[in-house]
């Protein structure tokens, strides 16, 4: 991973060789990054926040522990999120392109991929780098339902039945022709004019990966054909349980999630609802059951690469 201080000193000896209308200050916090730094013409987002450590307790899942971190940038009123996922180069860098200018005597967050500028943000003051909490690590086990929870129109648990009587849609990807409905749809948010939601995606084996809603968002210049599948005619089920998630511009399958145990849509800052920790604990809950019945056998495959 690049380092972040041997940037700042190259921002820093920038900004000295320019005049001082050309430099601005950033504040950016995080695991592994703090303090305020001068910033001198643009920077990629990637660049600024690469320096992460990532970490998880003990008896925690930390594969690609990376993925469970995301970038909330703050300023002139506004909030938008990005996660570290589509940042990240090492996990396909679905989204190189957000960067950090200056404008006049200060500093403007800037996304130009089609679409994506609602995802803007100017005046920017601050970068906050942060990780949903790393879960337990278990033996997993083939997934029955999807939980759906948080900031949804309709949450609830989903049977495969459930998930078929939704708008089908079909990709062809690494092989495997896929059959399944829009992730962004399935989720359908309360508020999908929000960049400052993120979604949680959870396996039975404890796997994360945090999306920004914005990158799923058509509005916001998302990707439709993020699939939520329920089926392949390559045979993909049900090794990979009830359903999963397929990011086809992912070419490592970091973010890809087999075995798809829960969904979760949060906004930055805010407290869930009980209903929305009601249905995260049905989901941990579950998570127990899987390990309990699996500890005197060998445990079930999964593809969570």
């Amino acid at each position: 991973m690049k380092s972040f201080r041997g940037l700042a000193v190259f921002l820093a000896v920038a900004a000295g060789s320019v005049p001082s209308a050309m430099a601005a200050t950033l504040n950016i916090v995080g695991d592994g990054i703090t303090g305020s730094y001068s910033i001198t013409g643009d920077a990629t987002l990637w660049s600024l926040v690469d320096d992460v450590t990532v970490s998880a307790p003990p008896g925690a899942n930390a594969k690609n522990g990376i993925l469970r971190y995301y970038v909330v940038a703050t300023g002139g009123g506004a909030t938008s999120v990005f996660s570290l996922g589509e940042l990240n180069p090492s996990f396909g860098g679905t989204n190189l392109a957000p960067y950090v200018t200056v404008t006049g005597s200060g500093l403007s967050l800037v996304d130009p991929n089609a679409g994506a500028s609602g995802r803007n943000v100017t005046n920017l003051t601050s970068l906050q780098v942060l990780a949903a909490t790393a879960l337990p690590l278990t033996t997993g086990g083939q997934s029955t339902s999807v939980n759906l929870s948080g900031q949804v129109t309709n949450p609830g648990s989903y049977s495969g039945s459930a998930l078929a009587t939704f708008p089908a849609a079909t990709l062809t990807t690494s092989g495997h022709t896929y059959t399944g409905t829009s992730l962004f749809s399935f989720i359908n948010p309360t508020n999908s004019a929000s960049t400052s939601q993120f979604v949680v995606t959870t396996g039975t084996d404890g796997y994360e990966v945090v999306l920004a809603l914005a990158e799923l968002d058509p509005a916001f210049g998302g990707n439709p054909n993020y699939l939520l599948a329920y089926a392949d005619l390559n045979g993909d089920f049900p090794g990979s349980g009830i359903a999963r998630t397929i990011f086809p511009d992912d070419n490592k399958h970091g973010r890809w999630m087999s075995n798809l145990n829960s969904i979760t849509v949060l906004e930055v800052g805010a407290v869930p609802e009980p209903s929305t920790w009601a249905m995260m604990m049905l989901g941990f809950a579950g998570l127990g059951i899987l390990a309990y019945r699996r500890r005197s056998r060998p445990a079930a495959a999964t593809v969570t690469a």
